[in-house]
């Protein structure tokens, strides 16, 4: 006889949640903000007529190839090899083989990879806390004081969908009792996107790039730091950038990955806009009016253009 999890885990979620502490701002426990939201299916998957396409789909074709049960190609479509895979998978984890992947089974397909060991740490020294985020290397630093005090493992946005280089704020935290976010989730201020750094069900792909474009960690990791973290934390994101189009429009009000490339080079010539946020503000405008009066440049609708060139920006 057959024991099936699924009900007994569906009780444990349940009491899971029920205990969580409040939500540090303004979601409330096991509440992911919409725009955060867009970036982790909460959804089942499930077999269709129609294959569903999710991005998800990939880590769990990845999982189950590194596990033997499938040997298709590596894509976003649950198609029927897929689906017999996860029924194999399911069978052989003493759960409903119906090809639906579930919290049961993204939980049953965690099972055996674990954070590498780490000593157990205290709070960090006195100081001012800051976020660096290398997405070639795949790692996120705690820094004190603009120092390197602790760096986690992490996976970053795939080639089509990168994590958004620049320098955004923490404007909000969470609880989860597990799902896609793992157990803690901290949204960021990036103005084209909803992106965060929360934790994963899916463990195996720390150390890659699977997201869409937020940043995962393990989460006894996202633990660790969630509490010391406060609101309006200053993240900065470098590393992988995606081909940027600088024959669009950029002007005020624009809110553009080219917007933060055009901050980092007035930074590094001189022309210090403040953060690098994608946001073409007043200040921005500012520094712009002011490299195109040092070097002559006219004010033309080109001016950004114009502008972009001296600077050296391609």
């Amino acid at each position: 006889m057959r024991f099936h999890f699924k009900g007994a885990l569906a009780l444990l979620v349940i009491l899971a949640s029920s205990s969580l502490p409040p939500a540090s701002g303004g979601a409330s426990p096991g509440e992911v903000p919409m725009f955060l939201a867009l970036d982790e299916p909460l959804e089942p998957l499930f077999p269709s007529v129609v294959p569903m396409r999710r991005h998800d789909v990939y880590d769990l074709k990845v999982r189950l190839k590194d596990l033997g049960f499938y040997s298709g190609p590596l894509d976003d479509s649950y198609d029927p090899a897929c689906v017999d895979a996860v029924k194999r998978f399911q069978v052989g984890y003493w759960l409903d083989a119906d090809g639906t992947v579930e919290f049961s089974t993204w939980r049953a397909l965690a099972h055996g990879v674990a954070r590498p060991e780490k000593p157990a740490i205290g709070p960090p020294p006195e100081g001012v806390l800051s976020i660096e985020v290398d997405t070639q290397k795949l790692g996120l630093t705690l820094m004190v004081d603009g120092k390197p005090w602790r760096t986690y493992p992490i996976a970053a946005g795939k080639w089509e969908a990168m994590t958004p280089v620049g320098e955004w704020r923490i404007i909000d935290k969470g609880y989860r009792a597990g799902g896609p976010f793992g157990s803690r989730w901290m949204a960021l201020d990036v103005p084209w996107g909803g992106y965060g750094i929360h934790g994963t069900n899916m463990p195996w792909t720390i150390g890659g790039y699977f997201s869409v474009g937020c940043i995962r960690m393990f989460n006894e990791d996202v633990e660790e730091i969630f509490e010391m973290i406060p609101y309006g934390t200053l993240v900065v994101v470098k590393g992988y950038r995606p081909q940027l189009d600088f024959t669009k429009p950029i002007g005020p009000g624009s809110r553009l990955p080219e917007v933060v490339a055009l901050q980092q080079a007035l930074r590094a010539n001189g022309f210090d806009a403040g953060r690098c946020d994608g946001v073409y503000g007043t200040v921005t405008a500012a520094k712009v009016r002011d490299v195109a009066s040092t070097y002559g440049l006219p004010y033309g609708k080109h001016l950004v253009r114009d502008v972009l060139r001296v600077l050296g920006v391609k």
